[in-house]
């Protein structure tokens, strides 16, 4: 009457870990100025979309030949493929100068 077969088990891939953890990434932009990231980090890259979307990180694509271009709001996913650098926006000053001095580890 009862079955001991289950046969509707879908086995799940593990995520693969992020290179740092995304609730850090304005503490590490703003001490160091920038911040790079690898074109698979992908959790990274959602947090800072968000941010971004707040004001709080400037977004730029680096392109082949090493030159940024600054995205916009609605060019995120045209740019998953290349490697990004994340900046502190210019509140006073120069947009990517660090204001943490070495206060948070990088």
């Amino acid at each position: 009457m009862f079955e001991t077969e289950t046969t509707n088990v879908v086995p799940f891939k593990p995520r693969a870990k992020a290179a740092h953890h995304p609730k850090t990434i304005l503490e590490r932009v703003y001490a160091a100025g920038s911040l790079a990231v690898g074109a698979d980090d992908v959790a990274t890259r959602m947090a800072a979309t968000m941010l971004q979307r707040l004001g709080f990180l400037v977004i730029e694509e680096i392109s082949a030949d090493g030159t940024p271009r600054l995205l916009k709001n609605g060019e995120m996913r045209q740019a998953m493929d290349r490697p990004w650098r994340l900046s502190k926006p210019a509140f006073s000053g120069e947009a990517g100068t660090p204001d943490g001095e070495g206060a948070f580890r990088a």
